[in-house]
């Protein structure tokens, strides 16, 4: 379509850097120097549907549905950005070609260009003006200017781009662009907290993003000591400091069953911090809540095992992932070598108790609120009672002290009933 209406496009980004590196890509940007009004009469007519999303930015969504599904790609006109304050360029004037427009980008290995072409015989040729390739073939990561600065200072979000694209592609920030990341890192706090909970989460789950790729050191940790090297660490944390051996266990981690990898990695790095000051903090960031109470109910497991206050019950209430995450954390943190061999035992015991078959919910117990009714009713008390009930008739069949069983239980429940009686 392009090519009919003399139109050069070229595909950018991501797609041509994981291509080269042999990775999967998940988006599809195109670009050229066809601005978007240019791409909507392109399209008219065609399979194609055009969608201008900020036509200012020269930026236009192309739509086609065929026999493998529906497919959509971003297009942006060729451009140069001018920022005057923020992460979002205030002014944007389109450009006649990709030598202009890579300078716009963030790194090198983000601004190759590959000409597409209708014949699918034609040689396809890498377009690098900014020395991409070079950086990719050394294995390094540095912005598309020679001086960093010129890129990190109109948009500090690039920062956390930088630690993360480390993580993600394994590749190692140039001197410079750690120097640079440092002067600059006090601009993330004009950041969106959304923003930079998105790359700290893509950060976080970085070793899962390409299991195929052959990697120098653990992503999440590589990741993790750059933010903390370049004083980024605070604008995502907070007051929570940044704890070596937490960081260290990450490259040992592995989530266990029914835990949240990011709720996991988070009480993991901070399992020296408190409960409600890991939740204060992924509450800031605006973690789901099913991500917020994962992670503070797991730090509470590791908490109370340190405190050797954790029982069979305590693990129970709290959940079978959460306990099983202790029992997860602290052999990352002893392969790290963090000497914690008795909170290890006691994590390992209680979890080895929970997989005796003891009813680990209110539900797999073998006695019900409907058959404690009739025995209220029949000793004159109120309802309210039975919810009391059922917790202790809960503990007991946990600890063991009585059968899960209904005959049993309903037994101890007419007695327990019979003591609450005036």
């Amino acid at each position: 379509m392009f090519e009919a209406g003399s139109q050069p496009l070229y595909a950018v980004g991501g797609v041509v850097r994981n291509a080269l590196m042999d990775l999967p890509a998940s988006d599809v940007d195109l670009c050229g120097p066809a601005t978007p009004e240019q791409v909507s009469a392109l399209c008219a007519g065609t399979a194609i549907r055009s969608v201008l999303r900020a036509a200012h930015f020269g930026t236009v969504e192309l739509h086609l549905a065929d026999a493998d599904g529906r497919h959509m790609a971003e297009y942006t006109t060729f451009r140069v950005d001018s920022y005057r304050c923020g992460h979002q360029p205030s002014a944007v004037r389109f450009a006649p070609n990709a030598d202009i427009d890579a300078l716009r980008r963030d790194f090198s290995v983000n601004a190759l260009y590959c000409r597409l072409h209708a014949d699918p015989d034609a040689p396809l040729r890498v377009v690098d003006p900014t020395g991409g390739l070079a950086h990719l073939a050394a294995g390094v990561l540095h912005t598309v200017t020679a001086d960093p600065d010129q890129v990190l200072k109109d948009d500090g979000l690039r920062i956390l781009r930088a630690a993360r694209f480390q993580a993600e592609l394994g590749l190692t920030p140039t001197p410079a662009l750690l120097l640079s990341a440092t002067k600059y890192a006090p601009l993330l706090a004009d950041i969106a907290l959304e923003r930079l909970r998105d790359e700290l989460c893509k950060l976080l789950l970085s070793d899962g993003r390409y299991p195929s790729l052959a990697r120098r050191e653990n992503p999440v940790v590589a990741g993790l000591v750059t933010l903390r090297q370049t004083g980024a660490w605070a604008a995502l944390f907070g007051t929570l400091p940044p704890d070596e051996a937490g960081i260290a266990a990450q490259a040992h981690y592995v989530a266990p069953e029914g835990m949240p990898p990011l709720a996991g990695k988070l009480s993991l790095l901070f399992w020296q911090a408190t409960p409600e000051a890991l939740s204060a903090c992924t509450e800031r960031l605006r973690l789901n809540q099913r991500e917020t109470a994962a992670a503070q109910g797991a730090l509470s497991a590791i908490q109370r095992i340190m405190q050797g206050q954790f029982t069979l019950m305590d693990a129970v209430r709290v959940g079978t992932p959460a306990a099983r995450q202790a029992i997860a954390a602290f052999r990352a943190l002893a392969a790290s070598g963090v000497a914690c061999g008795p909170w290890l035992a006691l994590a390992e015991s209680v979890g080895t108790q929970l997989s005796s078959g003891i009813p680990l919910t209110l539900k797999d117990l073998a006695i019900h609120g409907d058959d404690l009714l009739p025995l209220c009713q029949r000793m004159g008390l109120p309802a309210k009672h039975i919810g009391a009930a059922l917790d202790a008739l809960w503990q007991a069949a946990v600890t063991g002290s009585l059968p899960n069983e209904h005959a049993a239980l309903l037994a101890r429940a007419e007695h327990w009933l019979s003591a609450q009686l005036p």
